[in-house]
């Protein structure tokens, strides 16, 4: 998933694994919705590569946080050297305590 001219995305191991999970769950329940979801964000990352400051911040220094439109749900990411890094990924209802 690298984005035109972006830096290259890097995975958390807990944000990849939870991401999939998401997707999981909803493909048992919806194929469709879960394709979109998916497309969704592939897309907000994409444009996280070619604007890493897009996000909004995050109390954790050097943190962003953006928001998928249309799927409930939500990603964290830091900005470094090489690469972009999704840190978290979750349901944005969800109570998150870090």
């Amino acid at each position: 998933m690298a984005g035109a001219g972006g830096k290259p995305l890097d995975w958390h191991p807990g944000a990849r694994r939870e991401f999939l999970e998401t997707l999981e769950r909803i493909l048992a329940d919806d194929p469709r919705t879960a394709e979109l979801v998916r497309v969704r964000a592939e897309r907000a990352f994409a444009l996280i590569q070619a604007h890493p400051s897009l996000g909004t911040p995050t109390p954790r220094r050097n943190e962003r946080r953006y928001a998928i439109p249309n799927t409930g749900h939500v990603f964290h990411y830091r900005v470094t050297r090489h690469a972009i890094r999704i840190v978290l990924w979750y349901r944005a209802r969800r109570q998150i305590h870090r």
